[in-house]
């Protein structure tokens, strides 16, 4: 069959219209999805560096959701960290109560001289008739550090003579004793101080010190202990005991979605998603023992040396704490940094990619309006040619 031959009029005014309906479709394919580009037949370049764009923006959203994880599992260290720095505060609230209450020793550990003989005095402890204390006797005696210290008796600096002294050499040695006098028995008394109330100190020797000396043994007798003090100092310990307890508790509650880093565990945060760039939390073990504390005897709040060895012990797990409550908030500011820059960048992509394909509304829909308007005159134009045809099937009728 022999092609349909159209006159030129005809032609012109179809191909317009095909165009014209070309775009119309496009028009409408742009205003259904929003997007000016939709294959990489719309634009190549615009099509493959928006995908790329999409790709990276969806990758640091799921990182996103891990850095928001890793932020809460600092926040449960720390909230941990908080709370045993409460608890230690009461731990050390308690042995400052002991501290303050009654001595639990009612006899402290002593040696005890003989009769110093007639006419002796705190003022004078030496030239008693019959005295078995003579001018050059020593005494050694230990300090606080186990070092001996030798007392010399004498009427001449630094010779020691008096009770006062005595007991001034033994301040300026550290050496953890009283001496007192008894001026009915005429007997000098040496013994521990209320530091170290609970402890026996170690023997003294020297020339005051043994048989017709005038301290026969330099052995010091053992302390002895107050009833009722003993048992309420007692019962501060077993308080401290209880709450320490409530630190290793603490402890084993502070983790976040299966991760503890007050028990250990590690946490890598990623930030990109190549995993070039992260931040490695190293845990730490935060039980009682962990913090540098341990269960006390009740001895050890007997004397006060005891109670603020205890106490030292607190002040050092302090500092741990406070290091590692330092650390872990230097590091949650910067996961929090990098989960504000990462939704930025979330924000930069989208926006970069949406710059390469997305269609203006506004204008498509002004398009759709002219074509439109377009179609309807080339339709009229198509119909006024199309009229000598039919002007010609009239005659033949």
């Amino acid at each position: 069959m022999a092609d349909v031959n159209l006159n030129s009029a005809v032609r012109s005014n179809l191909r317009t219209l095909q165009s014209t309906t070309d775009l119309l479709n496009r028009t409408e394919e742009r205003l259904a999805t929003g997007k000016k580009v939709n294959s990489a037949l719309d634009n190549p370049a615009s099509f493959f560096t928006s995908q790329a764009l999409d790709r990276r923006s969806s990758d640091l959203s799921s990182l996103l959701d891990q850095v928001g994880n890793s932020i809460q599992t600092l926040k449960a260290a720390d909230n941990g960290i908080k709370a045993i720095t409460e608890i230690v505060e009461g731990l050390k609230a308690t042995a400052r109560a002991a501290l303050q209450s009654p001595l639990a020793v009612d006899e402290k550990a002593a040696i005890v001289s003989a009769d110093l003989g007639d006419g002796v005095t705190t003022a004078n402890l030496l030239g008693g008739v019959g005295s078995p204390l003579a001018s050059g006797d020593t005494l050694v005696v230990q300090d606080a550090d186990g070092v001996n210290k030798t007392v010399t008796f004498g009427p001449t600096a630094p010779q020691v003579n008096s009770l006062e002294e005595l007991n001034a050499f033994f301040e300026a040695n550290n050496v953890l004793l009283d001496a007192t006098f008894d001026a009915s028995t005429r007997k000098l008394t040496i013994a521990a101080d209320n530091s170290i109330a609970n402890s026996t100190p170690a023997v003294a020797s020297g020339t005051a010190t043994g048989a017709a000396n005038a301290f026969v043994s330099g052995t010091f007798s053992a302390p002895v202990l107050d009833p009722d003090a003993a048992l309420k100092r007692a019962n501060f310990a077993d308080d401290y005991n209880e709450s320490m307890k409530e630190i290793d508790k603490l402890a084993k509650d502070a983790n976040y979605n299966g991760v503890n880093l007050l028990m250990g565990d590690e946490l890598d945060v990623i930030f990109n998603e190549d995993g070039s760039s992260k931040l490695n939390v190293k845990g730490v073990q935060f039980d009682s023992s962990g913090i540098g504390l341990s269960q006390i005897a009740q001895s050890d709040f007997y004397d006060s040396a005891s109670i603020n060895a205890v106490l030292d012990q607190i002040e050092a797990s302090f500092k741990t704490v406070e290091a590692q409550s330092a650390k872990f908030g230097s590091q949650l500011q910067i996961v929090q940094t990098r989960e504000v820059f990462t939704k930025d960048m979330i924000g930069t992509l989208d926006d970069g990619s949406s710059l390469l394909t997305s269609a203006d509304t506004n204008e498509e829909a002004a398009n759709l309006a002219t074509l439109q308007t377009r179609q309807s005159l080339v339709v009229t134009s198509l119909s006024i040619s199309t009229q000598q045809e039919a002007a010609v099937l009239q005659l033949l009728r």
